[in-house]
């Protein structure tokens, strides 16, 4: 069973995991989901998933590699520096501190400002 990872918003369907909040059992293949299911944090179809890759982490070079949250409404978007953000064409590798200052999250738009530090 492989991870499939949104390409709207980058959250990663972990089949070890499933998606208990939304009736999904641990063990669950993206297969064998029903045609219904939808992201849970950006709500894009299972159309919009692509086959995840195991990609090594950019070498942080003393850069700080945190993940930052969306703190507006519900949005929750998570940013992750080893995985960029796909749908803003950000690579892998790229701290929180060097995405563009119009860099906005994917999901609801917030601008940098709306994120806080993760840990």
């Amino acid at each position: 069973m492989s991870k499939r990872i949104c390409g709207v918003c980058g959250y990663e369907y972990d089949p070890a995991a499933g998606d208990p909040d939304n009736g999904i059992a641990p063990g669950t293949a993206f297969e064998d989901l029903p045609a219904s299911w939808t992201c849970p944090v950006c709500g894009a179809s299972r159309d919009e998933f692509e086959a995840g890759e195991e990609q090594p982490a950019a070498p942080a070079g003393g850069k700080d590699m945190a993940m930052y949250q969306c703190q507006t409404g519900n949005c929750g978007y998570i940013y992750r520096p080893e995985k960029g953000d796909r749908k803003g064409k950000i690579p892998a590798g790229t701290a929180f501190a060097d995405l563009p200052d119009d860099w906005r999250c994917p999901v609801c738009g917030a601008s940098k400002k709306m994120f806080q530090k993760l840990g």
